[in-house]
């Protein structure tokens, strides 16, 4: 396929690597496709090879294209072989779609199992004092937030960094980091996930109490709130993708 010119509103070669990283996610480049050569495919961006090569680089390192010895570059099979940062780009597709919440459900359960494994964690290596409080201030600081949606879900992860803070893992801190950064940066999940906030303080309350505490027989209980909680904004998502559709037609 042709790739269309690129009209930046970020660095050129930024913009490269995104719209060949769209077309590869949307399917419009396939795994085992060679892109044409750098020259061709540097007239088609309308930029120069230098800021195509830079872009190529960043592709690579992603996973989405490989170099091959005398064939050039190949895209790759990102399933197997990218990593969570391709989460934004699918679910911003999975979006364009109307196919958002089969995505959603899957990223919270993600998030959900992970948030488990940060709480079995706390059980064994019981959070500092000093942690417990940092958790205490970010809560209050979530519940004196206004409305703003964006602001809700910055001061909703400032909570989930602190939590993950008191783990003292980075393996933990660096797995939720990319699930929880789409979950808060896409304007439709906000939209569902903190459509009661004052819920959303009332259970990292309920969490900041348990810490001072931890206990392995409270996380089946913990575990069965999050899940609701989770299936409660995957519906309500289902909701607004209907009535959007509705409108549309």
């Amino acid at each position: 396929m042709a790739l269309a010119p690129i009209r930046p509103r970020e660095p050129a070669h930024q913009a490269c690597e995104h719209a060949i990283r769209s077309a590869i996610l949307r399917g419009e480049l396939v795994a085992g496709e060679k892109l044409p050569p750098e020259r061709e495919l540097a007239v088609q961006l309308g930029v120069s090879r230098l800021t195509l090569r830079s872009a190529l680089a960043m592709l690579d390192a992603a996973g989405l294209i490989t170099v091959r010895h005398g064939s050039g570059y190949v895209v790759q099979d990102y399933v197997h072989a990218g990593g969570p940062d391709l989460l934004a780009g699918l679910t911003e597709l999975a979006g364009e779609r109307g196919d958002l919440p089969p995505i959603a459900a899957d990223l919270l359960r993600v998030r959900r199992h992970l948030a488990h494994a940060a709480l079995e964690h706390l059980v064994e290596h019981v959070p500092t004092a000093a942690a417990v409080r940092a958790v205490t201030v970010a809560i209050d600081a979530m519940a004196a937030t206004g409305p703003d949606l964006v602001d809700l879900a910055r001061a909703d992860l400032a909570v989930l960094a602190a939590v993950l803070d008191a783990t003292r893992s980075p393996v933990l801190r660096l797995c939720l980091n990319p699930i929880t950064a789409v979950v808060s940066s896409n304007a439709a999940l906000r939209a569902v996930i903190y459509r009661e906030p004052a819920q959303n303080v009332a259970g990292w309350r309920l969490l900041a109490a348990w810490l001072g505490h931890p206990r392995a027989a409270d996380l089946g209980r913990m575990l069965d709130v999050l899940a609701a909680r989770d299936a409660a904004s995957v519906s309500a998502l289902k909701q607004r993708n209907r009535t959007s559709s509705r409108r549309e037609r």
